[in-house]
């Protein structure tokens, strides 16, 4: 599937008479097609990993991970792989912006502001945050069962619901406002992850270089990236090596093995994990796989070079 593809979810086929909001559970397959909406969405992952297609660009998602897509942005989710059915649960809500006017909140010109009025100001296509400590999920719960089993005034519960999630969100926001060293120790990580992806890379390695504690670096990069350290290396040899299916007459096995990867039933695995196809069928295929770089982190374009990667691999 072409990732740029997308059909469009319109607001007006799925909302109720009266009502701003649309709420739903979904087991993720691949039937579903990408698509937009013309309404904001708020997705809550309740079971499972998989990843989210946004625009052009690949996301791990897992349990705890809630994504809010401004208006018109192209996403869908998709379960780990087509044999595994019914493992990545999502919750969505889809509401129009009017349902918050009058609301005190989020501020004019914070993260999430922009995010439900003007994504034109936003660093990153989309808005995420992680529910380390699992104090949105009954809130999301209760927000479906209240839209669900329309008890009277559920309306009024429903509109509360939503509003209290994105006042937690905003005020989570804040709290995680990093200091402007850590930024720049985190992203001299992920350089020298970039300079030795190839190698026997480990986490003790990479914090070491950076002066960071092995935990501490790896919430870093999780904050960072969005995923686990072996995830990120893993998206980074995969890439290179679709890149070099698309520009050398190299064979599977010295592509693996130039990124890495020396066991070929775990390599062959892993790629069509990521790619949704063996390495063979991806060299024959037009198809190019999708970014797998945190686009959210221009810090990591700078050194695009350094892989040999040309930045559109980032952009």
């Amino acid at each position: 599937m072409n990732p740029m593809t997308s059909e469009v979810f319109r607001a007006e086929e799925r909302f109720r008479p009266g009502m701003n909001i649309f709420v739903n559970r979904a087991f993720e397959a691949f039937s579903i097609p990408q698509h937009t909406h013309d309404a904001i969405e708020i997705s809550y992952v309740t079971e499972g990993i998989g990843y989210q297609f946004i625009n052009n660009t690949v996301v791990p998602v897992k349990r705890g991970d809630i994504y809010l897509l401004p208006m018109g942005t192209s996403h869908v989710y998709r379960p780990p792989s087509p044999d595994k059915v019914r493992t990545l649960s999502i919750l969505n809500c889809v509401f129009r912006p009017e349902l918050l006017q009058g609301a005190p909140f989020p501020p004019v010109g914070s993260e999430l502001h922009n995010s439900l009025f003007h994504a034109e100001n936003m660093r990153c296509p989309w808005f995420h945050h992680y529910d380390k400590d699992s104090k949105y999920g009954e809130l999301f719960h209760n927000l479906l069962s209240e839209y669900r089993l329309k008890l009277p005034g559920y309306e009024v519960i429903v509109q509360s619901l939503l509003t209290q999630i994105l006042a937690m969100l905003h005020r989570d926001t804040l709290s995680q406002t990093a200091p402007e060293s850590m930024n720049l120790k985190v992203q001299d990580a992920l350089q020298f992850i970039k300079l030795h992806f190839h190698d026997d890379i480990n986490l003790k390695q990479v914090a070491e270089h950076a002066f960071l504690s092995v935990s501490h670096l790896q919430r870093l990069i999780k904050q960072a990236t969005g995923t686990s350290f072996t995830s990120y290396v893993q998206h980074l040899r995969v890439q290179k090596c679709c890149e070099l299916l698309k520009t050398t007459s190299m064979t599977v096995q010295q592509i693996a093995g130039a990124v890495g990867y020396h066991d070929m039933k775990f390599f062959h695995t892993l790629f069509r994990q990521r790619a949704g196809m063996t390495p063979q069928e991806y060299r024959k295929n037009d198809y190019v796989l999708p970014n797998l770089v945190d686009k959210c982190f221009p810090g990591l374009i700078e050194n695009a070079n350094i892989l040999s990667l040309p930045t559109s691999h980032f952009r």
